[in-house]
């Protein structure tokens, strides 16, 4: 492993404990490789061996079927990122989201994304900056415990979002600032209905209204009638508005903290009173508020996390108001969610734990009929990033970090897949235990995949489990989401046996072989061994996701000396819009891994034209390699 790298403090494993606390101080939250101790063992330790039955009646107890057509988890990218992440414009995109995408679409369909944020509620539209840029963001205004800068930016923003979605089908949640009432600032609609189109998800009206006064947006007695009396303000504007053309597609009240959710549902009669132009009962919430620093020991979350009574308690919270939402013909979107508010817990939420608590979350969720998740991005003062781009210092700033939390979203998308006809059920196995909990996955009212869970954290290998699943199947298959340990970093977590390597390496491409084990069944049970830690994702007939990698790939500007590298012949390039399956497989470099040393996982590095690829700006730089945003 290498020990020094293209910033600051970015080693890991071992040189991470001789980090002194003032070089720690120099290094972003992004990538401190600070681990916390793995939690201590159940005594007694669970049952081991155990059976799973699972429902083949045809009328499974179960969630209803998942929205057709696009991914069930998403991003939550802040708004002042957009530049940062997806890239200035429509002709500058950048490749790694791109491929971030491209993954989980093969996987679940077009993705649903979230660009806002607290940023949202004081982003300002405007025609040009003095700067050229997209986005500016001065530190006037109030900022509150997010110290959120004021946040200026041009449609070239939109423009961009819609290139994405021209090129993916990404649909994309936006943001109505509230910070001003009367009147209110629909510029964002005026404008971006227009250029988003059929890829806009919906408007989100408020985020975290509940903590207005705290963010000192509004006056210490800002009451949840103030904001019910706001909210219908802008909504009387918004319906009387002459070029508004879709009146019915917002999303809210996006509350996360200090107001109950059922108590704005009940009291003010909030579905019905808003039902004809709300879509979408929003929520935004984290399990723990670690906005005040130091009131919570990470150490302490960690241990309280690895159990399966972390996101149970988090969808029991819901339960009550997503079925009102249900009764109401309301779609139910978590618009913003995270192991921890304010960046989240260094050691839990940018590590291996983060991936089983996401995709437990996710699948729990699910369980209980939530349209959509999206797990929220922060930046470069962020532990929980499922992705980020690297800092403006970094001495090689096309190289992207993938944490943990992009694991358990993959994790979701392969076992919810794309046909529409998913449902989900929490099979409360082995008694219930919250070490080893299961899911089951159906298509067509027949189960189709299992989802298996061990929170507990044994080297060893003394507290790996076998799930008994009882089905008719000769055998199944099963890839395994896996860490050394909970408290494990990258690259040491793996996916299907793929990693998106370590700080500062990825291009968006998993890297290394898909694996999939074949487990033989025997008189109608199949033994599956579950690693301590670990998840594993059981696949119970012929239907099962095979994956060919067949996606779209977007070059990014490595140089050749950089592993991962995308590359592809200039013809190619021009005339395809990137590698898909067949072309990679001609190439002998299928997800950008080379076969023959899937280890080096290296490709070359060849010229291209000049051009215009899907709207990716590109150009000839030294060494005949493609630059890219």
């Amino acid at each position: 492993m290498p020990t020094a790298g293209p910033y600051l403090g970015w080693q890991v494993g071992a040189a991470a404990s001789a980090l002194t606390t003032s070089r720690r101080s120099q290094i972003s939250q992004a990538y401190d490789p600070t681990t916390l101790q793995d939690p201590p063992l159940p005594n007694p330790a669970p049952n081991l061996n155990f059976d799973i039955t699972l429902d083949t009646s045809g009328n499974p107890q179960a969630s209803i079927e998942l929205q057709k057509g696009n991914s069930f988890m998403g991003v939550s990218i802040e708004m002042s990122l957009a530049e940062a992440i997806i890239g200035p414009n429509s002709s500058y995109l950048r490749p790694q989201f791109l491929n971030l995408m491209s993954v989980l679409k093969e996987r679940a369909g077009p993705p649903i994304l979230r660009l806002g944020g607290n940023t949202q509620e004081k982003a300002k539209l405007l025609d040009v900056l003095p700067n050229g840029g997209s986005i500016d963001k001065i530190a006037i205004g109030p900022t509150g415990y997010t110290n959120t800068p004021t946040l200026l930016y041009t449609l070239d923003v939109l423009k961009a979002l819609r290139e994405t979605s021209e090129l993916l089908g990404i649909k994309w949640w936006l943001g109505i600032p509230m910070n001003q009432t009367t009147p209110p600032r629909l510029e964002i609609i005026e404008q971006g209905e227009a250029v988003m189109g059929e890829f806009l998800a919906g408007w989100q009206l408020g985020n975290e209204p509940d903590l207005y006064a705290q963010h000192n947006y509004r006056t210490a007695d800002y009451s949840q009638q103030n904001y019910i009396d706001e909210f219908q303000s802008i909504l009387d504007d918004i319906n009387a508005h002459p070029t508004i053309q879709v009146k019915n597609n917002l999303g809210g009240p996006g509350v996360c903290c200090l107001w109950n959710l059922n108590g704005i549902l009940d009291q003010f009669n909030y579905l019905q009173r808003f039902g004809n132009q709300l879509s979408t009962m929003i929520i935004e919430h984290y399990p723990i508020d670690n906005c005040i620093k130091g009131q919570h020991d990470p150490q302490e979350m960690m241990n309280e996390y690895m159990m399966h009574t972390s996101p149970q308690k988090f969808a029991g919270d819901y339960r009550d108001a997503v079925g009102k939402a249900m009764v109401a013909g309301k779609q139910v979107v978590l618009l913003e969610t995270n192991t921890a508010s304010c960046n989240g817990f260094l050691g839990l939420s940018d590590g291996f734990s983060a991936a089983l608590w996401i995709a437990d979350l996710g699948l729990s969720l699910g369980a209980i009929n939530f349209t959509n998740i999206m797990v929220h991005l922060g930046g470069q003062a962020a532990y929980y990033n499922p992705f980020v781009s690297p800092p403006h210092n970094a001495t090689k700033p096309f190289m992207w970090t993938v944490g943990p939390p992009w694991y358990g979203i993959l994790f979701v998308a392969e076992a919810l897949g794309k046909t529409g006809t998913a449902r989900i059920a929490d099979l409360a196995a082995n008694e219930a235990n919250p070490y080893t909990p299961a899911f089951v996955i159906y298509e067509n009212n027949q189960p189709a995949r299992v989802a298996l869970f061990n929170y507990m954290s044994d080297p060893s290998g003394q507290h790996d489990y076998t799930a008994r699943i009882q089905t008719g199947a000769a055998e199944v298959k099963v890839r395994y989401l896996v860490a050394p340990q909970v408290s494990s970093k990258i690259p040491n977590v793996t996916w299907a046996g793929q990693t998106f390597g370590s700080y500062f390496e990825s291009d968006g491409l998993p890297r290394g072989e898909h694996e999939t084990v074949t487990i033989p069944c025997s008189a109608g049970v199949c033994p599956v061994p579950v690693p301590a830690p670990g998840a594993a994702l059981v696949f119970l007939n012929d239907n099962s996701y095979n994956p060919d990698d067949d996606m779209v790939t977007y070059a990014s500007s490595h140089t050749t000396r950089m592993h991962n590298t995308a590359a592809v012949e200039p013809g190619q390039l021009y005339d395809t819009n990137g590698m898909n399956a067949k072309q990679r497989a001609a190439m002998k470099k299928a997800s950008t891994s080379d076969p023959n040393n899937a280890k080096k996982n290296a490709a070359t590095a060849k010229t291209a034209s000049t051009g215009t690829w899907w709207g990716v700006s590109l150009a000839i730089v030294a060494g005949g390699l493609i630059m890219l945003a």
